[in-house]
C-alpha cells in the first residue's frame, strides 16, 4: 500500500509539459497506450485529470444523509495521473512525442521534437 505521507510543496513554480485540452497517451501502467484528453492539470502536485480511454477511476463509499439530501452508495470519480506517465500526442504523426519550447512574438510555443509541429502559443 502506498505511503500517505505528503511531501512539502516546493517554493518555486513547477513546470509541466502538458496543458488543459491536450490529447495525451499513457506511457506506463494498466492503461499503457490508451489516449485521452486532459481536463485539469495540478502543477504543484505534478498530476493531471484525464478523460477518455485513459481515464482511471476511484470508488468512494458515501454514507446517506437524508437531511442534506445526499444519497448513499458507491461513487466513481476520476483519479489524477502523474504527468511523467503522460506523453503529448503529435497530431501529424498520431504518436506520442516529446516537446521543446521556443520563444516567439506570440509567446512560448511547444514544438514536437521529431515532426516539428507547433502547438498553441501561451502568454
Amino acid at each position: 500500500m502506498p505511503s500517505k505521507v505528503k511531501l512539502p510543496k516546493p517554493d518555486k513554480q513547477l513546470k509541466c509539459h502538458i496543458r488543459t485540452g491536450d490529447k495525451v497517451v499513457v506511457r506506463s501502467g494498466d492503461n499503457k497506450g490508451k489516449t485521452g484528453t486532459v481536463i485539469k492539470v495540478f502543477v504543484q502536485d505534478q498530476r493531471a485529470l484525464v478523460e477518455g480511454d485513459a481515464a482511471v477511476y476511484d470508488t468512494k463509499h458515501v454514507k446517506a444523509n437524508p437531511q442534506a439530501g445526499v444519497e448513499g452508495g458507491r461513487i466513481q470519480r476520476l483519479r489524477p495521473l502523474h504527468v511523467s506517465k503522460l506523453a503529448l500526442l503529435d497530431p501529424t504523426t498520431n504518436k506520442p512525442t516529446r516537446v521543446r519550447h521556443e520563444r516567439t512574438d506570440a509567446g512560448v510555443v511547444r514544438v514536437a521534437k521529431k515532426s516539428g509541429h507547433k502547438f498553441a502559443a501561451t502568454r
